[in-house]
Formats: C-alpha cells, structure tokens, sequence
C-alpha cells in the first residue's frame, strides 16, 4: 500500500492533484444552499442590530431636539444594552428547546417591529420603553446567529465564518456614523428606525426557504430560572449605572443566589451549571468577561485621553478608537483562516499577548506621547481580541452537542457584555476617586474650543486627568494579565477531531 501511495505521488498527474488538495485546503467543502442562506441571513440580521448601535447614536441629539427628555438621554441606550444583555441566556435556552429558526424568525419580527415603534415615538418615554423592546430582538438575534453558524458549519469552516461576521460589526462601526448623520440630515431621525424595516423583510424572506436541522430533543423551559437570572443581571447592570446602587446591588445578589438554587434543583435548568466545570467552557467564558472589560474599557476611556490629555481634536479621537474596530476583524479573519494551522490555544494565546500588548502601551502614555502611540495601543487591542475570539467561541462550542450549543453560545456573549458593562462601571469608579476633587475643572479640556483657551493654565488638569486614566490603564494592563494567565491554562483542543456526538446535548 505504502508503494501504491508512493507510485501515486510520483504519477504525471500529481501537479493537478497538488493543486486541487491545496485548493481543499483553503475550502475543504462545497457551500450548500442552506449554509449560503443560513450565512446571508444571519449576517443581515447582525447588520440591523451592528448597525443600529452605531447609527442611531449619531440621530439622538437631533431626536432630544424633537422630543425632549435630555435628562433621560443616556436611558435610551441603556434599556437597549439592559434588555439584550440580561435575557440572551433565556433566548439560548430557547433556541435549544424550539429551534433556531423559529427563535430567530420571532426576534427578527420583534426587532423590526419595534424599530418601527421606535420611528412613531412621541415622547421621550416612548422611545426608551421600544428601544428596551427593541434590545429584546437584538439580543436573540446575536446570540441564536452565532449558534445557527455552528449548526451549519463543521469546525474546521467556523472559523473562516467567524470572519465574515466580524466584517459585518467592523462595517458597521465604521460607516454606521456617517449613516446615520446622512438619514438624519436628509430625511429625519425617525428613518434612522425605519430603515430596518426592508432589510428585515428580506431576511425574514430568506429565513422561510432555510432548511434547519430538527434534532433538537425539546423540553421545558426554566421560567422561575430564567426570570431570576433576567432580574439578577437587570438588577446588578442597574446599580453599576448607579442607580439606588446599594438596593440593586443587594438584590442582585440574593437573586442571583435563588437562581443557583433553582438550576441545581431543577431537572432542565436554563443553565446547566455543570459547563462551568468543563475547563474549555469555564476558561473560555471568563476570557470572554475579559475580553469584554478591555474591549469596551479601551472604547470608552481612549477618547478622553486623546481629547483632554493630548488635546487632539474629536475627529482625531475617532481615528484612534477606529483603529481597534479595524483591528479586530483583521485579526479575526486571519485567525480563521489559518486556525486549522496554528490550533486554538497558539491562537488564543496570541491574542492575548497582543492585547496585553496593546493594555501595556496605555500605561505608557503621558501628555507628551505622539497620537500614533495610542493608535498603535488600541490596534494592538482589538487586533488581539480579534484573534482570540473565533477560537475561543468555536472551542466553546465544539465542547457541547447540538442540544446545548444555544446556550453556551448565549453565555459566550453575556459574559463579554456582562464584562463591558460591569468593567467600565469599575474603572469609572477608579477614575473618579482620582480626579473627583477637581472634577469640574477638567469638563473644560474635553471642549475644543475651552481647551485651546485655557493655553497654558491646561498643563495641570491635563496632568491630573492623565494621572487618572493612567489608573484606569494599569488596570487594564493587570486584567490582560490575567487574561494571559487563562489562556496559557487552556486546554489543548483539535478542531479536526469530531465534534462531541448529539447525545451528549
């Protein structure tokens, strides 16, 4: 047999047959029907949700101007990041018991109809009370996307999708801005809701001609479960916005301990808490709560930095926060296309070398560092979370059967919103016992125009807010530590192997 082989390899045909086995390296299956429509129709589904946060927060002042209630503004993206936030586990449990399609179809008409809501508001209330309704769609929208992904595609292709899907939030965060300035300017701030509506009938089109997979076993739902585990999560992202914080907190707290009460004496639970035992799924979710402390912490504290420490203008600012939502796509369609090469945990641990890199140039920037040190820094985060994310979600995912995929997925994203919101909530506590004596005199270094006035009088505050988000630096510097830590404790992991067998869901 070994002869046969060798006599083949030496054959005059072997240069075709080199080619075409490196051509099914790079695409080792034929797209179905199915998975092109399955891939389209998440990825329209994840552009109305990407572009919805970018997009509409370039039309809220106008809508303010229209409405009123800017005392309430910062309400309407709050209900949205609380709604989507606290209930994707329960629609991950959803799409395990009912179906991705039938999950996905009730999100989209949801998110769509309340988009439209969202346009005829007549009062500020209105708004917050169908953007909340609104975050409900996104939520199940995301996270039953992702999952139906790994139900259409083998291990060795999730990846290369992966990329596709980050293209789509890197599109978004880029062009959403200007979107939004342009339908706003030209048509009114109520198309910037509208415009979802075509695009979500076309998905829902394409949605109704997708052959799913019905292998689900059924079962019940954990309603006392998952209303704990919704109001735990609502209850703790309420009091890090500070809201009555010290009830919140005590709430969320005991209904967190009734939730894992609940899911250890219930015979469907909506979380099965026994995952958190499997190491892939245990690291892998709180590398996921890393990744998003450093990826909104980065978003969030970049700006003020560039503004009022190196007093670069907001356009200039947006150039160094852009920087990261480029990076990261690249470094997740890199990643997915070589991750059958280089293997999850080198990829992973790459990542985190990378935005440990990137945490570690933060901590380095004064009022005199050139702008490009601190483009580099963030490109250096998001090009790093760019690689860590594919394999750490497909990883998490390959370790379940298809019974349990949804819901580990779901978890995969609540922990990355969970981190963001929780960690920047953190940090902006660390950064106000800094510069909280003096708070009021640095509100002149983030205006252009006070700032240049200042002159000279500005090399104090400057340095004091510098001071401040150094702190916030360096703790982003430690968490990436940390983060590098797990990732070098991640087990090993062979996406070529077959994927755990159904019944194991």
């Amino acid at each position: 047999m070994k002869a046969a082989r060798d006599d083949e390899r030496h054959a005059d045909v072997a240069p075709p047959v080199a080619r075409r086995s490196r051509a099914r390296r790079l695409f080792p299956h034929w797209l179905t029907r199915d998975q092109i429509v399955g891939l389209v129709v998440v990825m329209t589904g994840m552009a109305v949700a990407a572009l919805d946060t970018t997009v509409v927060g370039t039309a809220m002042p106008t809508a303010i101007g229209d409405l009123g209630g800017i005392e309430r503004y910062s309400w309407v993206f709050a209900a949205y990041l609380l709604a989507s936030t606290a209930t994707t586990p329960v629609f991950g449990r959803f799409a395990d018991v009912h179906g991705r399609k039938r999950v996905y179809l009730v999100a989209l008409v949801v998110f769509v109809g309340a988009s439209m809501l969202c346009g005829q508001s007549a009062t500020m209330d209105q708004l917050i009370a169908f953007r909340a309704l609104q975050g409900l769609g996104a939520g199940a929208l995301i996270s039953t996307g992702i999952t139906m992904i790994g139900d259409l595609f083998d291990a060795r292709q999730r990846g290369r999708m992966q990329g596709f899907t980050s293209g789509v939030w890197a599109t978004a965060a880029l062009v959403g801005p200007a979107i939004g300035g342009v339908i706003t300017q030209s048509l009114s701030w109520r198309w910037t809701f509208y415009v979802n509506l075509p695009i979500g009938l076309i998905a829902l089109a394409l949605l109704l001609t997708l052959h799913e997979r019905e292998e689900h076993r059924g079962g019940a739902i954990d309603w006392p479960g998952a209303a704990a585990f919704a109001g735990a999560t609502t209850l703790l992202l309420l009091g890090v916005n500070g809201t009555l914080p010290l009830a919140t907190f005590a709430g969320a707290i005991a209904l967190a301990a009734i939730f894992v009460a609940i899911e250890r004496r219930t015979a469907e639970p909506l979380v099965d808490l026994s995952l958190l035992g499997i190491p892939l799924i245990g690291i892998g979710l709180a590398l996921s709560l890393l990744m998003g402390v450093l990826q909104f912490g980065a978003t969030t504290f970049v700006p003020p930095f560039a503004q009022g420490v190196l007093a670069r203008p907001p356009i200039e600012a947006g150039f160094a926060l852009s920087s990261m939502g480029i990076g990261w796509p690249i470094g997740a369609v890199a990643t997915g296309w070589f991750l059958m090469r280089i293997g999850m945990r080198r990829a992973v641990i790459t990542g985190a070398l990378l935005s440990l890199g990137g945490a570690a140039l933060f901590t380095t920037l004064t009022p005199e560092s050139p702008l490009a040190l601190l483009v580099l820094a963030t490109a250096s985060v998001g090009l790093g979370q760019g690689v860590m994310n594919p394999p750490l979600l497909i990883a998490v995912q390959s370790a379940v059967g298809y019974g349990r995929r949804g819901i580990v997925t779901s978890l995969f994203n609540f922990s990355r919103s969970l981190g963001g919101a929780v960690g920047v909530a953190a940090l902006g506590a660390t950064l106000n016992t800094v510069i909280a004596p003096r708070a009021e005199e640095l509100r002149a270094l983030l205006d252009p125009v006070q700032h240049v006035a200042l002159g000279a009088l500005a090399t104090e505050p400057r340095a004091l807010l510098s001071g401040g988000l150094h702190t916030v630096f360096v703790a982003l510097a430690l968490l990436s530590v940390v983060g590098l830590v797990l990732a070098l404790r991640l087990p090993p992991h062979d996406f070529a192997e077959s994927e755990p067998p159904e019944a194991a869901g």
